[in-house]
C-alpha cells in the first residue's frame, strides 16, 4: 500500500487517488471480517500510518474528551455511513496513547 506521503500528491478524483482510496478501503474491511466483539465494547480502525490497526474499545471512552474529537474527526472524514467498525484517520500509536489515558 503507498504510504500517506503519496497521498498528497495526487489529484483530486484521478485515477491514482481512486486506486489509493480503493487499497485503503480494502486494507480496512480485511481488518473488519469475522470479528468478536465483547459486550461492553465497539471496535474502531485507526486508518493512517502504512497498516491500519484495529482497536476494542470500552464504551466508557466515548465519555473521554481526546477520543471524542477522533470521532469529530472520523465524522467529517467518512461521514456516517460506515458498517461495522468506525474508521478513525489517526495513527495508531496516538490513539493507543489515548487509551492508556
Amino acid at each position: 500500500m503507498r504510504n500517506a506521503k503519496c497521498f498528497e500528491v495526487l489529484e483530486k478524483g484521478s485515477l491514482g487517488m481512486l486506486r489509493f482510496m480503493a487499497e485503503k478501503l480494502q486494507a480496512i474491511l480485511s481488518l473488519t471480517r469475522r470479528v468478536r466483539v465483547r459486550n461492553g465494547h465497539f471496535v474502531v480502525i485507526a486508518t493512517q500510518g502504512r497498516k491500519p490497526q484495529r482497536f476494542f474499545i470500552k464504551l466508557g471512552y466515548l465519555h473521554h474528551p481526546e477520543f471524542l474529537k477522533l470521532l469529530k474527526q472520523a465524522e467529517e472524514e467518512f461521514g456516517f455511513s460506515q458498517e461495522g467498525a468506525i474508521g478513525i484517520p489517526c495513527q495508531p500509536d496516538e490513539l493507543q496513547k489515548i487509551l492508556t489515558m
